[in-house]
């Protein structure tokens, strides 16, 4: 009996001792994490949230870039609509817009004509205006032409000056006539998506019978039809004289099937003017 009480003792004993080395190697383990911990500057557990976080970090700064870009994008085309509207040209601009328009400017573009013209959009019309007046300037030095006080050139020289601008591929008419205009399909196309709704511009010329040439710049901005016109004529030699430029909404219009265009433009009413202007023009395309 005293045997096996001695034996139990010791089996209590080595229990007891086995208990204490295992916490004494737990307690151990957490020292050497503690420890490690402290190293990093911070928890074990960062490094998960570290590896966890990463994707999403990734993706935040790529959302943040995409949304700078399309932000940058915004404020691009936001940049282009007000110069558009700054200048008060271009098909895109929105002429009755609360944005950038005072009442004053406002009042002028209600009244439709006399509008404020782009010093920029001013100088690339009469540019152009003035080459195509230098193109055709062969066939009006070698024609007849009347009296040189009030020149009326005939009707094959026109036909020659159209020919001329035709072949820069551009539609043009004859003001003094009822005809149908050169490379009409342009302007067609232009008016029948006008017709649709849709914002579009285009440049037309016309001749004139004295042999001046007009330039006509059409633009359509969704809702009102606008036109800019230089017009230009002749010195007594090959210098050529612009017209002052004019800018003018189109009050009404209608184009046909048959192929009238016609309408009237924004003019002075009374009693602003005390004669009456007549702004209605007919063109056949």
């Amino acid at each position: 009996m005293r045997v096996m009480r001695n034996k139990n003792d010791w089996m209590q004993k080595k229990s007891i001792i086995i208990i204490i080395l295992v916490v004494l190697l737990l307690v151990a383990i957490l020292a050497v994490a503690a420890e490690l911990g402290m190293k990093s500057g911070g928890r074990p557990n960062k490094i998960i949230e570290k590896i966890t976080n990463g994707n999403n970090n990734e993706d935040n700064s790529n959302s943040d870039s995409n949304n700078m870009k399309e932000k940058d994008s915004e404020k691009e085309f936001e940049d282009d609509t007000n110069s558009e509207l700054n200048t008060g040209y271009g098909y895109e601009m929105d002429v009755l817009s609360d944005k950038n328009n005072s009442t004053e400017e406002k009042t002028v573009y209600e009244k439709g004509y006399d509008l404020p013209v782009d010093k920029q959009e001013d100088k690339t019309a009469k540019k152009e205006l003035h080459e195509m007046m230098q193109a055709v300037w062969p066939i009006y030095d070698k024609s007849e032409k009347g009296d040189t006080s009030n020149v009326v050139l005939p009707s094959k020289t026109i036909k020659k000056i159209l020919d001329k601008i035709e072949r820069c591929s551009v539609p043009a008419f004859f003001s003094g006539r009822e005809e149908h205009m050169r490379n009409a399909d342009k302007f067609d196309g232009f008016l029948k998506n006008a017709q649709k709704g849709e914002k579009d511009s285009i440049i037309v010329y016309e001749v004139h019978e004295d042999g001046g040439v007009g330039r006509n710049k059409y633009i359509f901005d969704g809702q009102n039809m606008y036109v800019l016109y230089v017009g230009s004529v002749w010195n007594n030699d090959e210098d050529v004289i612009s017209i002052d430029t004019t800018y003018t909404r189109i009050k009404e219009w209608n184009y046909t099937k048959d192929g009238w265009f016609t309408g009237e433009f924004c003019v002075p009413e009374p009693p602003e003017r005390s004669e009456t202007v007549d702004g209605r023009f007919r063109i056949l395309v």
